[in-house]
Order: C-alpha cells, then structure tokens, then sequence
C-alpha cells in the first residue's frame, strides 16, 4: 500500500504535467493568436498599400492628363495658326494625338485644294512636353538635291519635288532685277486637258489686296495672297547675298555672290482666300490678322517668326490693318486651257507650276 508521501507526490507529478500540458496549449493558443494577428496586419498593409498605389495611379494619371492638355495646346494652336500665314493653299487633315507622361505626340496629314479637289501632300509630326521639343528625337534628314527648297537662282537649273513627287512653287521678288526667272505658263500647251493644277505668279511690284482680285481674269480660281513679310534691311540682304571665305593666308573674305534670294512655297508667307472646306472666305485678311496676333501669344518654335512677320507688317500707328498688307503674288488654280489667260498679262514677272492632278 501507497503512504502519504507517495500519494502527495503522485498529486504533485499529475498537476505538473496537467500544468506543463495547459502551458503548452496556451502557448499554441498564444502563437497562433500572435500568427493570425501578424497576418492580419501584413494583409491589412497590402490592402492599404494597394488603395495608396490605387489613388495614386488614378490621381496620377488624371493630374498627368490635366497637365499634358496643358503642354499640348500651345503647340497644336502655334501649328495650325502657322500653317494659316504660310503654306500656299495647303491645309492641316486628319490630327491623331498621342498622350504620354508630361508629355505626347501628334501626327498630321496635309493636303491641298486644286479646283475643289483634295490633293494629299504628305504627313507631318511633332512633340511636346517637359522633356521634348517640336521634333521629338529627330537628329537631322538627308535628302538628294532634287527633293528639298530652293533658296535662291541657283537653285533654278533643276525643278525641285517633295517626297511625293509634287512640284515645288517659288517665288521672285519685285524689287530684285534677277538674271533669269521661271516662266511656266509656257508649259501649258503641253499639259492634258483633263488636268487642273495650281500656279504661282510672281508680280512686277506689290499690289493692294483688292487690285490683285481686279487685275486677274475672272475665270482663274484665287485661292492664296503671297505678302511682303520684310523690311527694308532684309530686303536689302535678298537684292545682295555675300559669301565669306577664308583665302590662302587664312584671312576672311567676303564676296558678292553672283546669285540672288527666292523665296520656296515652304518659306513664303500670305493670306489664304479659302478656307479648309474649299469655301471662299470674305474676309480672309481678318483669319490671317487672328492667327498672327494668336500665335504670338505662345512660347513655341514659330514664335520669332510670328513677332518677326506681324512687327513687320505694323503701319506707323502701331495698327495692323488692309492699308499695311501689300502683295508680291498669289496662287492661282485651273486647267491648262483657263490659265492660259494669264499669258502676256504685263503684271506678271514669273510663274511656277506646282502641283498637277486629274480633274476627277
């Protein structure tokens, strides 16, 4: 039989272990509770992350669209205010538009009118934003010398094309006596008669708006006012160009050269006497008035020549007005047969025939 000291010694070992077992089951309980609540609060992280990276993105994305509107409509309203005062019957189509981050890039196509009819002439892109310029990544371009701009007579010996095989328009100052000029209203008998095509006339002198409309035949469709964009010292610099070289002794040397400026239908600047839908505007000075005062008003790549072209044309009392807007030539539309009316017209220094289409 089992004494006292045994019995208590048995109670003693049973609580130990009924003790070490309850230790063991709360420690469990304790690691697990500790376990659950470690995941929960990782999870409770990852979803507070989640919906600050989700309010981010899209407080991101719609601060980031706010601000590329921003970047992109001083360029986009500079680009198409530009092509207003220039490009001789051409007109900006169809824009596609590329948003970035701070930044983007849109691509247009150009066409002209010839007789109511779109002529493609070519495509044209640019970039904007804070870290981008008007041409993106573009480094240079290479052309061969038959596609390109005439800048002055030389450039006379051979009729320059674009990418698309279009001829290219020049133009001849009135106040420049050149020692040869383009005369291609002579290549009208060798054109079909189902052709239409757009020309440009050179004038003896500058002309009001209002006498040009009245010294052209009835018949010939007006479509573009090339204007006297210089003042007198850039004329003065187009009657006489110098070159500069260096001689033998490695002196300077400046020269008169034996050539003189003209102007390329990608260098001109004038009034557009239709509007984009081929519709005659009536009052076509007051577009070109409205896009050279607006495209001043952004910092863009066209901005000196906007503040350039508009401090030029200013009148004595600070006003731009018809009374300040003379004309050097204009483009004219036709078939070969209508445009013949222009022969021996007394007005007319040069012509240059530009781009040629079916009529239908």
């Amino acid at each position: 039989m089992m004494n006292n000291k045994d019995n208590k010694n048995g109670d003693i070992k049973d609580e130990k272990e009924l003790d070490d077992l309850f230790d063991h089951l709360k420690k469990n309980k304790l690691k697990k509770a500790i376990k659950k609540a470690k995941w929960q609060s990782i999870l409770r992280n990852v979803l507070i992350s989640l919906g600050v990276l989700v309010v981010f993105f899209i407080g991101g994305s719609i601060a980031n669209r706010n601000l590329v509107y921003k970047l992109e409509a001083p360029t986009q309203i500079a680009v198409s205010d530009f092509n207003e005062i220039s490009a001789p019957n051409k007109y900006i189509g169809k824009i596609d538009r590329y948003h970035g981050v701070l930044g983007g890039k849109n691509s247009f196509t150009t066409y002209k009118i010839i007789e109511g009819k779109v002529v493609y002439t070519g495509e044209s892109e640019y970039s904007y934003g804070l870290f981008q310029d008007y041409n993106g990544n573009l480094i240079g371009s290479e052309a061969p010398s038959i596609i390109g701009t005439s800048y002055d007579t030389e450039d006379l010996d051979r009729q320059k094309y674009n990418e698309l095989g279009q001829r290219e328009m020049i133009f001849f100052y009135p106040f420049v006596d050149y020692p040869q000029y383009k005369n291609d209203l002579h290549l009208l008998d060798q054109i079909e008669a189902n052709k239409n095509m757009e020309i440009a006339l050179s004038f003896d002198q500058s002309y009001s708006m209002d006498k040009v409309r009245d010294k052209l035949p009835n018949d010939v469709t007006l479509s573009w006012y090339w204007i006297d964009d210089l003042n007198d010292e850039e004329k003065e610099e187009s009657k006489s160009i110098t070159i500069t070289q260096i001689d033998d002794n490695g002196e300077q040397k400046t020269e008169e050269a034996n050539f003189s400026r003209i102007r390329s239908e990608k260098t001109v600047y004038g009034i557009k006497a239709l509007d984009a839908s081929n519709v005659r505007l009536e009052e076509p000075l007051q577009h070109f008035i409205w896009a050279l005062k607006n495209g001043r008003e952004y910092d863009t790549r066209f901005k000196g020549e906007f503040d350039r072209v508009y401090n030029n044309l200013l009148g004595q009392d600070g006003k731009l007005t018809k009374d300040d807007i003379r004309v050097f030539g204009v483009v004219v539309t036709g078939d070969a047969e209508t445009l013949k009316s222009l022969r021996g017209l007394p007005f007319i220094k040069a012509s240059s025939i530009g781009v040629i289409t079916e009529k239908f």
